[in-house]
């Protein structure tokens, strides 16, 4: 699992050919110390700076490919030392369940539908609502989930409604994200193709279990991590003040049911009673 506590930024700068201040500024993270972070960001700031002198062009898009640069709250190591779970905060603020071996598959709606007048106006056109749609779309999910198990009875999952979508957890033996067996369960149950190889090259598995902020009506753009002054931190006090307060209002899932052999692994056992406490599956609260 790669879980970083340690992050820098540096900024390297120089003149171009026609005499243009350049400056490229880059994150990067250790487990050794702050000192190893920022070593590795001026290096790659460095590199990155020497490329775009060049005429090159960057990919900034680097999703997956580096450590999630996310707040650490909570951590479990095994016998060797390192991380099997921990508790994180994504970029928007969501607190991250991310677990070693205990699979996570959310498997998005295709055609989420679209908020306010645009979808009463569709739902009047096509003479359903967007309820009914979800319902179709939820149970057409629950079928193919049905239909693995049926074709690999020794697999067993845990099925949870969510706002956009339908998760589920499997619970009858521990995974690893980059196995042939993953690779396909992830492809026979429709799993974003982003979301597996995030988990391919993280080297983990990852759940959202708080609400999305915009979804409870918090707003947006919290202090990233790490926060770099005593002002970004007070900031950052209050705006989680604030989430808190709006999510408590709110599920992150509710428990559809169980498919597939009845038997728990233990470990996974463990992670679900994390998992259901903190998403309140079991609450009737509207989902976000």
């Amino acid at each position: 699992m790669k879980i970083s506590r340690y992050w820098s930024r540096a900024t390297a700068a120089a003149d171009d050919r026609v005499g243009r201040r350049i400056s490229i500024s880059c994150w990067r993270s250790s487990d050794v110390g702050q000192d190893d972070a920022h070593q590795s960001a001026w290096q790659a700031a460095q590199q990155a700076l020497s490329r775009v002198l060049r005429g090159e062009r960057l990919d900034r898009y680097a999703y997956g490919r580096l450590p999630l640069r996310e707040e650490v709250l909570e951590e479990v190591v095994d016998a060797h030392g390192a991380p099997s779970l921990a508790l994180t905060r994504n970029r928007y603020g969501a607190i991250i369940l991310n677990t070693l071996r205990v699979a996570f598959l959310d498997l998005d709606f295709p055609d989420v539908p679209l908020e306010g007048r645009l979808t009463r106006l569709f739902a009047a056109l096509f003479g359903r609502s967007a309820r009914t749609r979800e319902a179709e779309q939820e149970a057409a999910i629950w079928q193919r989930v049905e239909a693995f198990v049926a074709r690999n009875p020794d697999h067993g999952f845990r099925v949870y409604r969510t706002r956009a979508g339908v998760r589920a957890i499997a619970t009858h033996d521990l995974l690893d994200p980059a196995s042939p067996g993953a690779q396909q369960m992830f492809h026979d149950l429709g799993a974003d193709p982003l979301y597996v190889r995030l988990c391919r090259t993280q080297e983990s598995f990852r759940a959202r279990l708080t609400p999305k902020p915009w979804r409870c009506g918090c707003p947006l753009n919290p202090p990233t991590w790490p926060r770099e002054s005593a002002q970004q931190q007070t900031r950052f006090e209050r705006w989680v003040a604030r989430y808190d307060r709006a999510r408590s209002k709110y599920a992150t899932c509710r428990l559809l049911g169980t498919l597939g052999t009845p038997r728990i692994h233990p470990d996974v056992d463990q992670i679900i009673q994390v998992h259901d406490r903190m998403t309140r599956c079991d609450e009737p609260l509207p989902l976000a």
